[in-house]
This record gives structure tokens, C-alpha cells and sequence, in this order.
């Protein structure tokens, strides 16, 4: 099951893309579970990190469509988001918010399918990816792109996700291989998603509103690989 948010105003313009989805997810025996939110300011206000895929308007009133992905931004940046719209020109703007992919309208049958046969690979692989970690008496499979930063605790390992805390018994050195290159140690004490660094301030660096400080011999070491991250875009 594939949880998808759709943000448009346009009460048409929504069912004709939820169609689209229903016409696709029937045709390759797939399950999508879609919620509609006529307000990208109720969605925001709203959110929850538990959508796969985003289809966001553009243009909307109150707050637009990209107004919303930066506010998204700033609380996911791991989900998959990508617009609908007949605006081609913010294209270039998109990439400032990390959007996959853009949809035109009006949609074209053949044009979406070709379109989210892509962006249903991409969210799989995103999916995919999952750290086993046991947690209050039972197994829990961690989905990478939800890991803020892990923080360590005496023995134990705090997991800050973007829902919760997940506590574990282990060593930062024991979990290292598993974590992807997106992954950065900054002290003894916490490694970090560089995918939810805000900003870098002197010793600091905040992540997902946390200030959390950089220990002096990782320092250089995590400057020069935060600035290989937001310079590849992984």
C-alpha cells in the first residue's frame, strides 16, 4: 500500500489526477491509498511524515505550492515530492526543494503513466532502505529517510526520527556500516542525516531544530562531507 497526498485547490483538476492514479494502480495490480487537501496551508499545518509521494499545485491561494514544499522542507526531506502544474518555468525553481519530478497539465494518459512508472521506481528504492533495530521488547524495521540523527546514551542508542524516539542497546561504531553516505558522525556522541541539516553555525549545526554541537576533531571531516552531500544531492 502506497500512501499518496494530493495538494490542489481545483476540485477538477484533483479528481482528474486521482483518476489517473486509480486507472494506473488497477492496470499493474498495484494499492494506493490517496488523501486530497484543497489547502497546501492545511496540509502543512497537518502533516504527518507517513506519505511515500506527494503531487503538489502550484499556484494556490493562501499558500502556494512551492511556499509549501519549502515549509516541507523544513520537516521531510526525504519524501518524494512532485508538481502539477502548467507553469513550466518553475522547473528551475524545483530544484531548490529537491522536487523529483513535474507533471503538466493538462495531463496526458500516455505522458503520466511513462511519468509514474519513474517516480513509483524511485520511491521503491527510497523505500527499500531500512535499519532493523530492537526497541521495547520487539523488532522494528527503521526506514532510513525518517532518521534524523542517532544520539548515544551510555549503552544505548536514542534513534530521532521524524515521528519519534526509538531506543536501542548498541555502539555508533556497531551501526556505521548500515548507514548510508548520508550519514555523518559529528562528535562521539551523535551522528547525523545530513538530509535534515538546516544550517551550520560556527560549532553548531541544527538539524530538524535541533543545535547540536560538532565535536573539534570530526569538524573537518564533516564540512567536507556536508559540502560533497549538498553538492551531489543525495
Amino acid at each position: 500500500m502506497l500512501n499518496i497526498a494530493v495538494i490542489e485547490d481545483n476540485d477538477r483538476d484533483a479528481k482528474i489526477l486521482e483518476q489517473c492514479l486509480t486507472r494506473y494502480a488497477t492496470q499493474n495490480h498495484l494499492q494506493f491509498q490517496v488523501a486530497h487537501f484543497s489547502s497546501a496551508l492545511k496540509f502543512i499545518n497537518a502533516y504527518k511524515s507517513n506519505y511515500d509521494l506527494i503531487f503538489m499545485d502550484i499556484e494556490m491561494p493562501l499558500m502556494s505550492g512551492m511556499e509549501a514544499a519549502k515549509a516541507l522542507r523544513q520537516i521531510d526531506r526525504g519524501v518524494t515530492l512532485v508538481f502539477v502544474t502548467n507553469m513550466v518555468q518553475y522547473a528551475v525553481e524545483g530544484y531548490a526543494v529537491e522536487a523529483f519530478d513535474y507533471i503538466l497539465k493538462p495531463i496526458d494518459d500516455y505522458a503520466f503513466d511513462l511519468k509514474l512508472k519513474r517516480i513509483l521506481s524511485h520511491v521503491g528504492s527510497q523505500a527499500e532502505e531500512r535499519i532493523v533495530i530492537r526497541t521495547g521488547g520487539e523488532t522494528v524495521g527503521l526506514p532510513v529517510r525518517k532518521i534524523c540523527y542517532v544520539e548515544v546514551d551510555g549503552h544505548y542508542l536514542n534513534w530521532h526520527t521524524q515521528d519519534q524516539i526509538y531506543r536501542s542497546l548498541g555502539t555508533l561504531k556497531s551501526i556505521g556500516e548500515q548507514l548510508p553516505e548520508s550519514f555523518c558522525a559529528i562528535s562521539r556522541w551523535h551522528v547525523i542525516n545530513m538530509q535534515y541539516v538546516s544550517s551550520v553555525i560556527g560549532d553548531d549545526v541544527l538539524v530538524k531544530e535541533e543545535k547540536l554541537h560538532i565535536g573539534r576533531s570530526y569538524k573537518q571531516q564533516f564540512l567536507q562531507a556536508y559540502a560533497e552531500y549538498m553538492v551531489g544531492g543525495t
